[in-house]
């Protein structure tokens, strides 16, 4: 009875935490302004956004199904994990620093483009080692349907992390050939 007060509890907090990043004007990162301003990027081409964001979940289901996530996973998830935010810091800074001057309007727009792709890589990062050290500290690897069901939300966002990594990719490829 009392793991499930403390499952609730902390279910509880985890919405109130999520929904404080969603509020409009408030001290922490907007993210809602953050998703919408990185999902334009494919408002051209929804096979793209279909391909990124919704065949991902067909396998992580399949995945989570089938490998529920040990401490060994996590470990080295937070591992790569770390890296990755690292790398996206850098490539942040870079961005401040290409010289826009007076080219292009498509041009500036591509970069303010893989400039807000790049945040949301940071925050699907975090959203992801936030998750994964949740379940490191439960420290519960029996398979359970929550389990599961955590695990392949877990694979999703790897998924998705690692696809967008070649949408940035390429925006900046892109970035430095125009230059």
């Amino acid at each position: 009875m009392f793991d499930i007060v403390l499952y609730f509890l902390s279910f509880l907090g985890g919405c109130i935490l999520v929904a404080s990043f969603f509020i409009k004007s408030s001290n922490f990162v907007d993210i809602r302004f953050i998703f919408k301003r990185h999902f334009t990027i494919f408002s051209k081409n929804r096979l793209q956004l279909f391909s990124i964001y919704i065949i991902p979940i067909v396998f992580s289901v399949t995945i989570g199904k089938n490998t529920i996530v040990s401490k060994e996973i996590l470990d080295n998830l937070n591992i790569i994990l770390s890296i990755l935010i690292s790398m996206f810091f850098a490539v942040l800074s870079i961005l401040c620093s290409v010289d826009i001057g007076i080219k292009k309007e498509k041009y500036s727009q591509l970069v303010r483009e893989t400039f807000e792709s790049t945040i949301f890589e940071i925050i699907v990062c975090l959203l992801l080692l936030f998750v994964s050290f949740v379940v490191l500290f439960i420290g519960n690897y029996k398979v359970s349907v929550m389990l599961q069901i955590v695990s392949s939300i877990i694979y999703y966002l790897a998924f998705i992390v690692i696809l967008n990594i070649l949408v940035i990719i390429k925006r900046i490829q892109v970035i430095f050939d125009y230059k």
